[in-house]
């Protein structure tokens, strides 16, 4: 057993931190019964330790706390606080380029409106980006659990067949799968979510197809339908025009640069017959459809 300040010349820490981390709950070392004083055992040494890890990385007292706890994991815990870094990073960022921008060189010069003015709107500009990307990435991540494919090892003939293949990509994959209606169009729950499956054939074999039932189940939480159309939109068209511009670009620069306006009128129709031909081609490659 160690004293408090044996503890201290092993961890670093001083006495006065780790009194404080003790009020935080951090750590509850025993107490010496002849005079109440602090005993500190190895696997407080070692706890210590990581509490001074943490800290360096400034994570906050309270998630250190739920880790030590059992209440989060070390992963869960680490990808918050990468976050939080990341958004930290981007304010220090913004305040340093915001700084260069100040070229009074007395405060009497400073107009302080115009500036606050300025930062105002880049926070305005930069929120709504921000949410946009923070919603695209959602709607994103619904699609890709609004529905999903895969091909099984067997032909699926039969309902039988239908549902082992189901349960054992649910097995291999880490899902929670219960057949509800056993069909050969069966319904199911996939992690508590109702989904419907059924089958396909494709030039390599068969296609096992699972999609949600209900919108409720896929739009994200605080989101409108109409919102979400929207931005399903986009995330359908981005493949596809990001694909047409890197084949396409140059031969559309080149073809309007000299055309005339007749040429133009007609490179335009065969500009948006490229890019219906790039959409089915992908579409028909990753077997995407249009529904809903």
């Amino acid at each position: 057993m160690k004293s408090i300040k044996e503890a201290e010349m092993i961890t670093g820490i001083s006495s006065q931190n780790i009194r404080y981390y003790e009020k935080q709950r951090l750590l509850s070392p025993s107490r010496n019964a002849e005079n109440s004083y602090r005993e500190y055992s190895q696997e407080d040494i070692n706890r210590l330790k990581l509490i001074k890890l943490f800290r360096k990385l400034d994570v906050p007292i309270g998630d250190i706390r739920r880790l030590i706890d059992g209440e989060t994991t070390l992963e869960e815990t680490m990808l918050l606080q990468v976050y939080r870094l990341q958004s930290e990073k981007e304010r220090l960022d913004e305040a340093i380029t915001f700084c260069s921008k100040i070229q009074e060189q007395q405060l009497a010069e400073l107009d302080v409106d115009q500036y606050l003015h300025q930062m105002e709107e880049r926070e305005k500009k930069g929120s709504v980006f921000k949410q946009f990307v923070n919603d695209y990435k959602e709607v994103v991540k619904s699609e890709m659990a609004r529905e999903f494919s895969f091909m099984p090892e067997v032909r699926c003939d039969t309902p039988e067949e239908f549902s082992e293949s189901l349960l054992k990509y649910g097995q291999e994959n880490n899902r929670n799968m219960v057949i509800l209606k056993e069909s050969m169009s069966p319904r199911l729950l996939i992690d508590g979510v109702e989904y419907y499956a059924y089958r396909t054939s494709s030039r390599y074999g068969i296609v096992i197809h699972c999609e949600m039932l209900y919108p409720q189940d896929y739009i994200p939480a605080g989101m409108s339908e109409k919102k979400y159309r929207r931005y399903r939109i986009i995330s359908l068209l981005a493949l596809p025009v990001l694909f047409f511009l890197i084949c396409n670009f140059w031969v559309v620069r080149d073809l309007f640069a000299t055309a005339t306006p007749l040429e133009s009128l007609l490179g335009l129709f065969i500009v948006i017959i490229l890019f219906a031909a790039d959409l089915c081609f992908l579409y028909y490659c990753y077997g995407k459809n249009f529904k809903g």
